[in-house]
């Protein structure tokens, strides 16, 4: 949405909109007043092996209005085939919290660091997580001092650039 110069919940309706003092005229100014940005549509690539999830995201790109910038495909994380510039991979991968039967991910990590390296080098990466044992599986230097509640879950970020 940013690149394409969509303010921030531009489609949504906020509780403000309804205090006594809400200004219509001065949202919409507000809102019309962003520019498109001078620079260059970046490539989004989404990808999961789970169907539903894509079929949820694209859902979700099509009420934002961006869904035709973004290419979508159902398929596992091995089969990436990023574009030769370089990018960011950005990912909320499965971290145990909401996965049946306590799940072992540990392998799933450690792949999905050998994939970034076979064919992300160089790139940067950002990994939500909520467990640093895991993010370490992915033997990549990853900062994670960034942390948040994701659907009420601790979270962390981790980011680092893939070696």
């Amino acid at each position: 949405m940013m690149a394409l110069g969509i303010p921030p919940g531009k489609t949504r309706r906020f509780a403000f909109m309804d205090w006594p003092g809400y200004d219509e005229k001065l949202w919409q100014s507000l809102s019309t007043a962003i520019k498109h940005p001078e620079t260059e549509m970046p490539c989004i690539m989404a990808s999961d092996r789970d169907a539903g999830a894509i079929r949820m995201a694209q859902a979700n790109a099509d009420r934002a209005g961006v869904a035709a910038h973004i290419q979508f495909k159902n398929h596992a994380v091995s089969n990436i085939r990023p574009p030769r510039k370089k990018g960011w991979v950005v990912t909320n991968p499965p971290y145990g919290k909401r996965v049946r039967g306590g799940k072992d991910l540990r392998n799933l990590y450690a792949q999905f660091g050998n994939v970034l390296r076979r064919h992300c080098a160089n790139w940067q990466v950002a990994v939500l997580c909520s467990y640093p044992m895991l993010i370490g599986q992915m033997h990549l230097d990853m900062d994670t001092s960034i942390f948040w509640k994701n659907g009420g879950i601790s979270v962390k970020v981790a980011r680092g650039n893939v070696g």
